[in-house]
């Protein structure tokens, strides 16, 4: 026989064991004793290991078996359990650390032996060194068993006629015990409650933990009046929603929202478990700050409070109170500012050309110290509030300073320049101011017949020179530009990032949607530079025009055509992530985005059909299922007409997605919504009718909780499948 079919005739045997112990549970002992030092072997199958673990928690939390027969039965399976800790399965360690904190009390109470107290320790040390390091439910079984330590190791009620004799605390441990140490039991219980208290104090939202840890809390603030006051301080002083407010991802938020319930839930069991304690006013008032929080918390991502002020954004109403004849009485505009003598020698630079005010501390402001949206919001601001009178008179005293410093450079006898070596013949007969060629110090005026001022290096002009063109007998001299040194991939991978960066910051600051008329047929792609304008550019970029359609680029080199892949699939990478981030209200992004992934796997087929070159990967499929898989764990039911209208507008279903929307229909809760898009696939997507029918016929077949739904697109579409018409050999009805 083979070891497979041996292993699973065992499973059959223990399976029956098993049933016979659920049955009378005076039988336990008799075949957990003469069955489980054969399964948790180490040479045993993993299979045999996994059952054992499993029937050793069943046992130990079965409430039907006496307490004194599972102190019995836990003193023989202190070996077999520290052996099952050295597994490395996910499933087996947590039956494992469930059975150990079954038994942590009861071999507690009746502690006789050193060597038992020593083994018991093993494994709590052993389960303990897991709580930060293991799987996820590894560490919630962890979680538990810390709790159980917490409360055997601290000490219960004092009061003798509230004593409960089945609890284990550490009253019942006398102070000369000659195994147990008190103090030292006592000190790491605390320990391991501050351990657990530190993740409301991290500032993370790991949500599994967090809650795991919130559900342990309640039975240590009942039992344990010692530690219930710091228990209860770090839980009011805890609001998840605090946390994810400065987070800009959904799933962030999301999490915070379920926190939030959660802690309120706990906080109010607490309130009527305690409604005549010192807490219970301390409590209420948490849960009406909770109430509160979540009430000004939306779950999608926040807008920035600081954007760059838009055209749409400016009332026209407003802005005619300080713009016509009846509001001069209302609003004073600012008087212009004293007008600044430019000369030319008083050291004139850009700076003092363009500065207006007569403040000295504002003139020395550095401006380029603040950041690039503060900037360009107060330029704005600025722009808009102005009178076009004002405007017009600072722009005339600019124009005026540079033409007295352009007239008064005329009259001022500068350095002759430097002539280049050869001249063309146009040029042979021109000798400035008729100056000997040979003299270099030649100081006298060097007009050309344009009156155009030759400037050189007069200290006394330095801030003028730069204001005034040079040029030759009337031309402009020739000038070569420093040719820019080729930029490494790395650089040119970091230049992109940043880029990147910049333009999401863009696009998140305008977020807000905008109503739009709709331009028709002759609409442009991206008409103004909105939020939808940018998304068309970079989808664009990251699909035609980073894609290689040209042959220039596809002729390039291999490492230059993987360049162009990475920059490409970087920008559909941030793209993906700026959809994720709230995906219910930038979807209409996301199908601008997808389309054009569509329609360039298209341009790849028809340029590959046309020429000998290698096709690219086709890219809209990948990506489509990726924001499916991305959104599917968080649509509800309300979401029910962005996700039809999301699929409409799609070109194509890819197989992919057709198995996620399976997946709601199997979802209790979104069941409907599941075959509500399957619906409307049917009816308006032809392509991908078949694809969905034999989906939904595979689930009338062999799914009994979702038959009734899935019958009622079979009787519309394929009625011959439920019985009501018969299918003829062509295979229609």
């Amino acid at each position: 026989m083979a070891e497979g079919d041996v292993v699973r005739t065992k499973l059959t045997h223990l399976n029956s064991a098993r049933e016979i112990v659920l049955q009378d549970p005076k039988f336990c002992p008799d075949i957990l004793g003469g069955i489980l030092p054969h399964i948790v072997a180490s040479d045993a199958a993993v299979e045999l290991r996994r059952w054992g673990a499993e029937f050793l928690a069943e046992t130990f939390s079965s409430p039907r078996i006496a307490s004194q027969a599972k102190q019995e039965l836990a003193l023989t399976c202190l070996e077999p359990l520290l052996t099952l800790l050295g597994e490395l399965e996910t499933g087996i360690l947590k039956h494992v650390i469930q059975s150990s904190s079954s038994i942590y009390p009861l071999i507690f109470r009746y502690m006789t032996e050193t060597a038992v107290w020593q083994q018991m320790a093993a494994i709590k040390s052993k389960i303990i060194s897991m709580l930060d390091t293991a799987a996820e439910g590894v560490r919630l079984a962890c979680i538990k068993f810390v709790q159980r330590i917490i409360l055997v190791q601290t000490p219960g009620a004092s009061d003798p006629r509230l004593v409960d004799k089945s609890e284990v605390s550490l009253t019942i441990v006398p102070l000369n015990h000659p195994i147990l140490n008190i103090h030292a039991l006592e000190a790491e219980a605390h320990g391991l409650l501050d351990r657990l208290l530190n993740v409301f104090q991290d500032g993370k939202l790991d949500a599994p933990i967090i809650t795991a840890i919130l559900n342990c809390l309640p039975a240590l603030v009942k039992g344990r009046a010692a530690i219930s006051n710091k228990i209860l301080n770090i839980l009011m002083a805890y609001n998840p929603i605090t946390i994810a407010a400065k987070s800009m991802v959904f799933k962030e938020r999301f999490i915070a929202r379920s926190l939030e319930k959660t802690l309120r839930m706990i906080l109010t069991h607490l309130a009527r478990a305690s409604s005549g304690g010192p807490h219970a006013n301390k409590i209420q008032t948490q849960i009406q700050r909770l109430l509160q929080s979540k009430s000004e918390f939306s779950i999608e991502v926040p807008k920035s409070n600081k954007r760059v002020m838009s055209v749409t954004d400016i009332d026209p109403v407003k802005r005619t109170k300080y713009s016509s004849a009846d509001a001069e009485n209302e609003y004073t505009p600012t008087p212009p500012p004293p007008t600044i003598q430019v000369q030319p020698g008083n050291g004139t630079t850009y700076k003092t050309l363009f500065t207006l005010t007569g403040d000295q501390a504002l003139s020395n402001f550095d401006v380029s110290q603040l950041p690039l949206e503060m900037a360009t919001q107060i330029t704005l601001a600025t722009m808009y509030s102005i009178s076009p009178q004002m405007l017009e008179s600072s722009i005339n005293e600019v124009r005026q300073r540079l033409a007295r410093l352009v007239q008064a450079a005329a009259l001022v006898p500068p350095v002759r320049p430097q002539l280049p070596p050869q001249l063309d013949d146009e040029d042979d007969d021109y000798i400035p101011g008729g100056a000997d060629e040979g003299d270099s110090n030649n100081k006298g005026p060097k007009i050309n017949a344009e009156g155009v001022v030759y400037s050189d290096s007069d200290d006394s002009y330095d801030g003028i020179k730069d204001l005034v063109p040079t040029t030759v007998k009337g031309k402009a001299a020739a000038m070569d530009l420093v040719k820019m040194p080729d930029l490494s991939p790395e650089q040119i991978q970091e230049a992109c990032e940043g880029t990147l960066e910049r333009m999401f910051e863009t696009i998140t600051a305008l977020d807000k949607p905008v109503k739009k008329e709709r331009a028709g047929l002759n609409r442009l792609a991206a008409a103004s530079w909105d939020r939808d304008g940018w998304i068309t550019v970079l989808s664009r970029l990251s699909t035609r025009g980073l894609s290689g359609i040209d042959a220039e680029v596809q002729n390039q080199a291999q490492e230059d055509r993987m360049h162009y892949d990475s920059l490409s699939t970087q920008i559909r990478q941030k793209l993906f992530m700026y959809v994720m981030g709230d995906f219910r209200t930038r979807m209409d992004a996301a199908v601008s985005w997808l389309n054009e992934e569509w329609y360039n796997d298209k341009l790849q087929g028809i340029a590959a059909k046309n020429s000998d070159r290698i096709p690219l990967e086709p890219q809209y499929a990948k990506w489509m299922t990726k924001v499916m898989e991305g959104i599917f764990p968080y649509l509800e039911k309300t979401d029910r007409n962005i996700f039809l209208r999301f699929l409409s507008d799609l070109p194509t279903i890819p197989p992919g997605v057709l198995a996620n929307i399976r997946g709601l229909c199997l979802d209790p809760e979104r069941s409907n919504l599941g075959f509500l898009a399957f619906q409307y696939l049917c009816m308006l997507k032809p392509p991908c009718r078949q694809d969905v029918l034999d989906i939904v016929e595979e689930l009338w077949q062999n799914h009994n909780d979702v038959q009734m739904s899935a019958r009622k697109l079979l009787v519309k579409f394929r009625p011959h499948i439920v019985g009501l018409l018969p299918k003829d050999s062509n295979g229609s009805t």
